[in-house]
C-alpha cells in the first residue's frame, strides 16, 4: 500500500468516525434531557439491575426475577462490573449506545473494503451503516441486541480476513451477549464450506474452517445446556397455545399472528416477517437494491473490477438466515423470534450493498459529466461563448458530483425531524409519583393498571404487581402467574363488592394502589388494547360502569388518597382494606 493510499484510507476512516460520533452524540442528548427519560426497552432489561447496587431492592418480584433470568450472562457480567466500578446501570445504559456505533462504524468501514478496495465506498457503507442504525433503537436501547451489529459485522470482516483467533474470540462474545448472531455466524461458517466449482460441489481444504466449525458449536452448546437449568419460569409457549392466545393477535401485546402477507414481511411489531421496521431504513441504503444491476451494465469498468471475491458473502448471509428464519418458523419461539434472523442481516447486506452501488452511481454521474465537458469543448469553437461554456462545464462534473455525495452522507439525517430515532421517553411529568415512592420501604408493592406502573420499577426502585411494559407471554409459569394477577387485579379495581377488594389486598399484600384519574370512566378499559386481553374481565368491567356501578375502589379515594396529583392519585391499600371490611358484601345478596 502506497503513502498516499494510506492517508486516503485514514482520511475516509476517521470521515466515517467522526460521522458515527456525532450521530452518537445526538442520541447522548436526548438520553439527558432530564432526570426521568428512559429508554423504551431499557424499563425491561435494565430496571432489574438496580440489585446490583442494592440487593434489598425488589424482593421476591417476580418481574424483576424474570427479566434477570432471562438477560444473557456476558450482558449481565458487563452491567455487573460497571456496577461493581461504581458505574450506575441507568446511566451506562445511555453512555454505551455511542460506543457501540463508533465501533461498528469503523469495523463497517473495513469490512467493505475487504469487499470493493475503495476508501470512499467504505465511507459511504460506513456512512450508510450509522444512519441505518440510529434509524431505529437497537443501539439506543443498550440491551443485548445492541450487541448484535458490532458483533455481527467484526465477525464478517475477521472471517474475511480469515482470523481464526479472532473468529472464536466474537462467536464466544456473541454466545455471551446475544446468542442468535452465534448462530448466523456458524451457520455461515458451515456454508462456506461448501464451493461451486469446475460444475459440481466440493468441500474446503481448508482445516481452520472445520475447527472454527466445531469449536464454535461448542460454545453454542454448553450455553445451551447451562441455561436450560438456569430458568424457573417454565417452558415456552408452543405454536398452538400461541395462536389461542390474545397476546399473540394483531393487537395483542406480543402480536405475532398478524394477516395475510404481513405474517411473512412484517418483522415489527409482528415479529414473524422478514423485514424490519420500514421507517428503519433511511433512503440512502435503498441503492444496495440496485447493485446487481450496476455490476452486471459495465462488468469491465476498471472500477468494477476491483470488486473482490467477498461479495459472495452477502449472498451466503442472506442464504443462511432465511434458513435460520425458517427454523424459527418451524420450531417456533424455541429460537427467539423469526424475525431476528433476518431483518438485521437484511440491513447488513443492504448497507454493504449500497457503498459499493453508491461509488458507482458517483462514479458514473462523474464520467456522464465528464463526457458532456468534451462534448461541449467541441461543439462551441469561437469566441466568449465557447470561453464561458469551457469554464462552465470544467466545474460540472466535480460540482454535481460533490452536491450529491454531501447532500446524502452529510446533510440528509439532519433533515428528518426525529433523528436519532433513539426512542427516548421524557416523563418527567410524572415525577411526584416517582419521588413518592422512592420514599417508600424497599419491599414495598404497588398495584396499577396504569401506563405508569411501567415506569416505577426505573425510577423509583419500587416493585409492581403488574405493568403492560413487562406483560410478556413467552414463558409459560412465568405468564399463567402474571395473567392472573393481571385478571384478579382488573376485577378488584372494578368490583362493586368489598370482599372481592379486600380478597384481593389480602392475597397480594400490595402497599399501594396507583390509579389514573380516568381509570373509572368506561372508555379507559374499552379502548386498552392491553387490558382487552384479559377477557371476560376487562368487558365485565366496561359492563358494570356502564351499568352505572361505583367500584368500592373509587368510593375510597376521597378517604384512602395519599398523594393526589393533576393525573394520578395514589391510595393506600391499608386505608383502603379497612374501608372495604367496613362495608357490607354484596355476595349474600
Amino acid at each position: 500500500m502506497t503513502q498516499q493510499s494510506r492517508q486516503s484510507r485514514a482520511f475516509w476512516l476517521g470521515l466515517s468516525l467522526v460521522l458515527a460520533t456525532v450521530y452518537g452524540l445526538l442520541a447522548v442528548r436526548q438520553a439527558f434531557e432530564s432526570a426521568y427519560v428512559v429508554q423504551d426497552d431499557a424499563r425491561q432489561h435494565i430496571f432489574w439491575m438496580q440489585r446490583y447496587l442494592d440487593p434489598e431492592l425488589f424482593p421476591g418480584d417476580l418481574i424483576a426475577d424474570y427479566f434477570q433470568s432471562a438477560a444473557p450472562l456476558g450482558y449481565s457480567g458487563l452491567y455487573r462490573l460497571m456496577a461493581a466500578l461504581g458505574v450506575e446501570p441507568a446511566f451506562f445504559s445511555k453512555i454505551l449506545p455511542p460506543f457501540l456505533g463508533i465501533i461498528t462504524a469503523g469495523y463497517g468501514f473495513f469490512l467493505c473494503l475487504e469487499i470493493f478496495p475503495v476508501p470512499v465506498s467504505g465511507f459511504i457503507s460506513s456512512a450508510v451503516l450509522s444512519q441505518t442504525l440510529w434509524a431505529s433503537d437497537e443501539l439506543s436501547s443498550a440491551t443485548p441486541r445492541a450487541f448484535l451489529y458490532p458483533l455481527l459485522i467484526a465477525f464478517l470482516y475477521y472471517l474475511l480476513r480469515r482470523s481464526l483467533l479472532a473468529c472464536l474470540v466474537l462467536i464466544g462474545l456473541q454466545v455471551l451477549l446475544y446468542p442468535q448472531a452465534a448462530l448466523v455466524s456458524l451457520g455461515l461458517v458451515a456454508i462456506r464450506l461448501v464451493h461451486w466449482q469446475d460444475g459440481k460441489f466440493s468441500f474446503s481444504q481448508n482445516r481452520q474452517d472445520y475447527l472454527l466449525l466445531i469449536v464454535g458449536f461448542c460454545m453454542v452448546l454448553c450455553l445451551a445446556l447451562y441455561t436450560r437449568g438456569l430458568s424457573e419460569f417454565g417452558a415456552i409457549v408452543t405454536r398452538a397455545e400461541a395462536e389461542s392466545m390474545p397476546e399473540f393477535q394483531e393487537k395483542g401485546r406480543n402480536a405475532f399472528f398478524l394477516p395475510g402477507i404481513r405474517y411473512w414481511l412484517d418483522g415489527y411489531p409482528g415479529r414473524s416477517g422478514i423485514l424490519h421496521r420500514r421507517t428503519a431504513l433511511p433512503i440512502t441504503v435503498l441503492a444496495g437494491l440496485f447493485l446487481p444491476p450496476l455490476l452486471w451494465l459495465r462488468p469491465k469498468s476498471p472500477i468494477r473490477q476491483q470488486v473482490k471475491a467477498g461479495i459472495h458473502m452477502l449472498t451466503q448471509l442472506l442464504l443462511i438466515s432465511f434458513i435460520l428464519y425458517g427454523l424459527a418458523h418451524l420450531l417456533l419461539f424455541q429460537l427467539h423470534l423469526p424475525s431476528r434472523y433476518t431483518s438485521h442481516t437484511i440491513r447488513v447486506v443492504l448497507v454493504l450493498a449500497a457503498g459499493l452501488a453508491w461509488t458507482l452511481i458517483l462514479e458514473n454521474t462523474f464520467r456522464a459529466c465528464q463526457s458532456w465537458k468534451r462534448s461541449v469543448f467541441l461543439g462551441r469553437r469561437r469566441g466568449v461563448i465557447r470561453s464561458v461554456f469551457l469554464t462552465f462545464s470544467q466545474t460540472v462534473p466535480l460540482t454535481l458530483t460533490a452536491a450529491l455525495f454531501i447532500s446524502l452522507f452529510f446533510y440528509y439525517p439532519l433533515f428528518l425531524n426525529d433523528f436519532p430515532k433513539a426512542v427516548y421517553y421524557d416523563f418527567s411529568e410524572a415525577q411526584p409519583i416517582y419521588e413518592f415512592f422512592a420514599a417508600q420501604p424497599k419491599d414495598t408493592l404497588i398495584a396499577s393498571l396504569s401506563d405508569e406502573a411501567s415506569n416505577l420499577p426505573t425510577f423509583s426502585g419500587r416493585s409492581v404487581l403488574v405493568s403492560r411494559e413487562h406483560s410478556l407471554a413467552y414463558h409459560k409459569a412465568y405468564y399463567r402467574q402474571f395473567r392472573q394477577r393481571t385478571e384478579d387485579l382488573i376485577n378488584a379495581q372494578y368490583s362493586d363488592d368489598p370482599a372481592v377488594l379486600l380478597d384481593f389486598i389480602e392475597t397480594y399484600q400490595v402497599d399501594f394502589w396507583l390509579l389514573d384519574r380516568y381509570a373509572f370512566q368506561d372508555a379507559y378499559v374499552a379502548e386498552n388494547s392491553w387490558l382487552q386481553q384479559f377477557q371476560p374481565m376487562a368487558d365485565d368491567a366496561v359492563s358494570n360502569l356502564r351499568q352505572g356501578a361505583t367500584p368500592v375502589l373509587q368510593q375510597s379515594i376521597e378517604t384512602c388518597t395519599a398523594l393526589p396529583t393533576e393525573d394520578w392519585l395514589i391510595l393506600e391499600a391499608e386505608c383502603i382494606g379497612a374501608f372495604a371490611a367496613a362495608r357490607p358484601s354484596t355476595i349474600a345478596k
